[in-house]
């Protein structure tokens, strides 16, 4: 039996030259991957919002709902509706909320029937009570459409949430005053 001995294979330093350099562009590609994820979710539109206040309460008929809002993101936003506890309005048309908006401010007239919020009260020309100013800007024209009632009374705190176009909400909290 005849044995090749003179076999002779790859060197050991060309191998761990050739590992070292699979492994750096494994790395890159990881590296390109995760960065590219994070560009992404950094660009996605998001809004902030703080309640300012629910007043008029004790008045027996309509209160304000007064919702401080910022838009950080790159794109503009549509405001869909809200929700205030077990009350859920849409709107006809979106509210809009440009990129770059900070501190605008949303405010929304409740209607009050015995002694629960039911709907977003109209003005003359049956268009919603709804108002927007620091760039928030509402149609014109503008209607809510509700379902649901929630009990209204002063000091209570009751958590809602404003719903986007795209079907995102964002949570806000607010106590009741007269």
């Amino acid at each position: 039996m005849k044995t090749n001995m003179n076999r002779k294979g790859i060197s050991n330093v060309v191998a761990t030259i050739i590992l070292i350099a699979v492994a750096i562009a494994l790395a890159v590609a990881v590296a390109v991957w995760v960065f590219g994820l994070a560009g992404s979710a950094s660009k996605t539109a998001s809004l902030q919002v703080q309640a300012v206040g629910l007043t008029g309460v004790s008045s027996g008929s309509s209160a304000t709902l007064t919702l401080l809002i910022s838009n950080p993101s790159s794109s503009g936003i549509g405001i869909n509706g809200f929700t205030l506890g077990s009350l859920s309005c849409v709107f006809s048309s979106p509210v809009q909320v440009p990129a770059g908006t900070q501190g605008g401010q949303l405010t929304i007239a409740l209607t009050i029937n015995n002694g629960a919020f039911t709907g977003v009260s109209t003005t003359s020309g049956n268009s919603a009570n709804v108002t927007g100013s620091g760039g928030v800007t509402v149609p014109s024209s503008i209607t809510a459409s509700c379902s649901g009632s929630q009990t209204a009374a002063v000091g209570i705190q009751y958590s809602g949430y404003v719903t986007t176009v795209s079907g995102q909400t964002y949570p806000f909290t607010v106590t009741a005053s007269s």
